[in-house]
């Protein structure tokens, strides 16, 4: 996936919300830092020529600090985020939202997938694992646009709940 398709595919700027809910604008803005490495990341994967046999690969430590910050981010959502996310929305309605109950799943496919490439790329990198970096920050890419629109959803799900409530 090229960097101009990814950039047209997927809103990494969910507007924000009221400041009843910082922890999510405080999301929003991990979720753009991780965007920021992994466009970085794709850049330094192009060639810089018109060699089309030029080899190009980010570096090292690009690689690991986007591995490690894709693990705190996916962890922070999964143990602190969306528990809290569901809280609210069954404390609102006093019941759980289909959304919810549809999001999740989709939310943790991605993460099964986007752990596979933390644990093949945070460690022990070698000129093998390099050659398929590109191929594989392509469908990272997809997956975490994927990811990022079912975090939405459910962003999108607290919002509708909390304005019947409060409206």
């Amino acid at each position: 996936m090229s960097s101009k398709q990814f950039g047209k595919n997927f809103n990494t700027t969910l507007q924000k919300v009221d400041d009843k809910y910082n922890w999510i604008n405080d999301m929003i803005k991990a979720r753009k830092e991780l965007v920021i490495q992994y466009m970085n990341m794709l850049n330094a994967s192009m060639p810089r020529s018109s060699n089309k046999n030029e080899v190009c690969y980010p570096s090292y430590g690009d690689i690991t600090k986007f591995c490690d910050h894709l693990v705190d981010y996916m962890s922070h959502g999964h143990f602190d985020l969306f528990p809290k996310i569901l809280e609210l929305i069954e404390n609102a309605s006093g019941r759980s939202l289909s959304i919810a109950n549809r999001t999740l799943p989709r939310i943790e496919d991605t993460t099964e997938y986007l752990m596979k490439f933390t644990d093949k790329y945070a460690e022990d990198l070698n000129e093998a694992k390099m050659a398929t970096v590109q191929k594989d920050l392509s469908s990272i890419g997809k997956a975490l646009e994927v990811r990022f629109k079912n975090e939405d959803r459910l962003i999108i799900a607290l919002r509708l709940v909390h304005s019947i409530v409060s409206g």
